[in-house]
């Protein structure tokens, strides 16, 4: 449909090398964007499967959390480009520990890259939008543990929590420059942060029985959202933090 078309809209997507962001960018580019990525990770074959859906794909292989960093990445995807409008904040790490052991390199490392290195390449992508004078998307990968925090994952949740409230800031503060701020918040999936693991690395059947869908998500399970949210069908939707979660936040 011609509402959810993304032909000549440009997608900034962080941590694209793998998991939900390397789903998403594909459903990006299937849908008409290109793409500029960022990732720590090898994006090779990602760039092979854009650019076999007819659409151009660069990118920058650095960590966010390095000084300097984010002023290239937007400065070499608008040298790229000429421009950008969506961006993508799906950079993320996750570290299991019990809460009385946690110490303060664990604390800021989830940080930094959940949080910390989100909020300043929002604020560089909302500039470069601004001074383009047409508007933009920005959608942040939040999760349920912000909402329904579980044990030994304390940096994550708060990490995830203060995602959400700057997604609604940013949402409130922009709306008037026509730049949407949306998150999505995933529920337990079958690829990225694994967070259904147990010690020994098994499925946390405990968990999937409180999903009432009955099973875990899958990359599929985003696609009609995330075409909403990046498309100008979400022009007066701003500041929402949406579930994919199969019902688990309904308890």
């Amino acid at each position: 449909m011609e509402l959810f078309d993304l032909t000549g809209k440009v997608a900034l997507v962080s941590g694209c090398s793998q998991g939900l962001g390397y789903a998403c960018v594909l459903t990006l580019a299937r849908n008409g964007a290109d793409i500029f990525g960022v990732s720590i990770g090898d994006d090779s074959h990602l760039k092979e499967e854009v650019e076999a859906c007819g659409r151009r794909y660069h990118s920058l292989t650095a960590s966010l959390t390095t000084p300097g960093v984010i002023d290239q990445v937007v400065k070499e995807c608008t040298a790229a480009y000429g421009h950008i409008d969506i961006l993508l904040n799906f950079a993320g790490i996750v570290r299991k520990e019990r809460t009385l052991r946690v110490d303060e390199a664990c604390f800021d490392a989830v940080m930094d890259i959940n949080a910390k290195a989100c909020f300043f390449l929002s604020q560089a992508v909302i500039k470069k939008m601004i001074e383009q004078g047409h508007g933009g998307k920005i959608i942040n990968a939040s999760g349920v543990i912000a909402q329904r925090s579980s044990n030994d994952f304390l940096p994550f949740t708060a990490a995830k929590g203060a995602l959400e409230a700057m997604t609604k800031a940013l949402a409130n503060e922009f709306a008037s420059e026509d730049i949407q701020v949306n998150a999505i918040s995933f529920g337990y999936m079958t690829t990225g942060t694994r967070l259904q693991l147990d010690d020994n690395g098994e499925v946390d059947h405990e968990i999937l029985q409180q999903i009432p869908a009955g099973r875990w998500g899958c990359y599929k399970d985003v696609d009609g959202l995330l075409l909403l949210l990046a498309s100008r069908a979400s022009n007066y939707m701003t500041g929402c933090i949406i579930p994919v979660d199969g019902g688990f936040s309904i308890h």
